[in-house]
C-alpha cells in the first residue's frame, strides 16, 4: 500500500513495490527563488542550503518553541535507521549487503542519539533556543541524509561492475555448456549468481534515489530539477590528528544542553543542594564519557580509512595494468569485466571508509558544540 514519504527511505520489499511512510519534511509545494536558482549540492554548503526547508524558515521566524521540529528529525532518522535494518533482513543471506545495511543503520542510530538529546534538551528547557542550534539541528539531519546518498550512490555504481561481470560470466557458460564444457548446474549457478548480483544493483540503484529526494526535500529543493549532489569529503587528516582531546571534553561538558540545564536548577535546601551536584557530576560524566567513546571511534575510523586507502591505490595500479591488457587483446571480456569490478569494489571501499570517517569526525565536533 502506497503511503505519503517524507524524508524517510523508501522501503522496497521487491524493488521499486512498497514505501514506508514518513511526513517530516513534506515535498514544498512552491519552490522559492533562491531554491529555484541552485544547481549543486555540496556538503560544505548545507548549512546555507538547508535554509532554503520551510520548516526551519518557520522555526528561525519563532523559535521559542522547535519540539515539532526535532520530533520530525527524529521520525526521520528513525524511519531511515528501521528501513535499514528491513533491508539487512532481506538480504540476510548476502553477507557483503547485510553488512552495508547493518554499518548504515549504526551511523543512523548516532545521528538519532544526537536528535534524541536535543529534542530532551528542548523539552527541559524554559527559554528561547538560539537560532544557530535550530539550524545545527537540522544540518546535522542534512549531513546523514547526504551520506546516505554517497554511500548508496557508490554502491550502486560497484554493484553495477558486478552485474556487468555476473552477465559476461554467464554467457561465457552458456558458450561452454554448448561445447560441452559446462554443465546444466554450472549454467544454473552462473544465473544465480547473475540475479543475485542484478536484484543488488537495482536495490542500490533505487536506494540511491529515494536518498537523493530525501537529500533535496530535506534542503527545501525541487526533488525534479537538474541538480547535481557532490561527494562527502574526507575530514581534514591533519586536523584530526592535531586534536586536543582534553580542551574538547571541557568545551563539550561547558556546551552540554544536560550540563547547562543541572547546572541552573535552583536548589534552596541543603537537600536540594546535595541533589543538584550530584546531577550535575552525573551529567559532566556522561559527557567525559560519551567524548572519550567518540574520540576512540574516530581514531579507529581514521585507522580503518588508511587501509582502505592502501587497498584502493593498490587496486588502482592493477586497474592501470588491466586495462593495457584489455587493449593489448590479451584477456577475455569476462575476465576484464571481473577486474573493472575487482577495482569498483575497492574504490566502493574506500568511500564507505570516507563516509565512516566523516560521519566520526563531524559527530565528534557536534558533541563539542553542544549539538548532541
Amino acid at each position: 500500500m502506497k503511503k505519503q514519504m517524507g524524508l524517510a527511505l523508501a522501503l522496497f520489499l521487491a524493488v521499486g513495490t512498497q514505501m514506508l511512510p514518513s511526513a517530516a519534511f513534506p515535498v514544498m509545494a512552491e519552490t522559492t527563488e533562491a531554491a529555484a536558482s541552485v544547481t549543486s549540492v555540496e556538503y560544505d554548503n548545507l548549512e546555507q542550503l538547508v535554509q532554503n526547508n520551510r520548516n526551519l524558515k518557520n522555526a528561525l521566524d519563532n523559535y521559542t518553541s522547535n519540539k515539532e521540529t526535532y520530533e520530525n528529525m527524529l521520525k526521520t532518522l528513525e524511519d531511515e535507521r528501521d528501513y535499514m535494518k528491513l533491508m539487512q533482513e532481506k538480504y540476510d543471506d548476502d553477507a557483503e549487503a547485510k553488512a552495508t545495511y547493518k554499518m548504515n543503520a549504526s551511523m543512523l542510530n548516532m545521528s538519532i542519539s544526537q536528535i534524541t538529546k536535543q529534542l530532551e534538551a528542548q523539552e527541559s528547557k524554559t527559554q528561547t533556543t538560539s537560532r544557530q542550534k535550530t539550524i545545527d539541528g537540522y544540518v546535522l539531519t542534512a549531513q546523514s541524509l547526504m551520506r546516505t546518498y554517497d554511500q548508496m550512490t557508490t554502491k550502486a555504481q560497484a554493484e553495477e561492475k558486478n552485474y556487468q561481470a555476473a552477465q559476461s560470466s554467464y554467457q561465457a557458460t552458456l558458450k561452454k555448456q554448448s561445447a560441452g564444457m559446462a554443465t546444466a548446474a554450472d549454467v544454473m549457478a552462473a544465473a544465480d549468481t547473475m540475479n543475485s548480483a542484478k536484484n543488488r544493483y537495482e536495490s542500490y540503484r533505487q536506494q540511491a534515489s529515494n536518498a537523493r529526494f530525501n537529500l533535496l526535500s530535506a534542503l527545501g529543493l525541487d526533488t525534479s530539477a537538474d541538480i547535481s549532489i557532490g561527494s562527502v569529503p574526507l575530514p581534514d587528516l591533519a586536523a584530526i590528528d592535531a586534536v586536543d582531546f582534553n580542551a574538547d571534553v571541557e568545551q563539550a561538558v561547558g556546551n552540554s544542553a544536560s550540563v547547562q540545564n543541572a547546572r541552573h536548577q535552583s536548589a534552596g535546601t541543603a537537600t536540594e543542594i546535595s541533589v543538584k551536584s550530584d546531577q550535575e557530576t552525573q551529567a559532566e560524566g556522561n559527557v567525559r564519557s560519551q567524548m572519550q567513546s567518540l574520540y576512540e571511534q574516530l581514531k579507529a575510523t581514521k585507522l580503518q580509512y588508511e587501509g582502505a586507502e592502501d587497498a584502493y591505490q593498490s587496486a588502482a595500479i592493477t586497474y592501470s595494468s588491466l586495462q593495457k591488457k584489455q587493449q593489448a587483446g590479451m584477456l577475455s571480456q569476462s575476465d576484464y569485466l571481473q577486474g573493472v569490478a575487482d577495482y569498483y569494489s575497492a574504490l566502493e571501499a574506500r568511500e564507505t571508509a570516507v563516509v565512516n570517517l566523516n560521519q566520526a569526525w563531524e559527530t565528534y565536533n557536534w558533541t563539542v558544540k553542544g549539538v548532541s
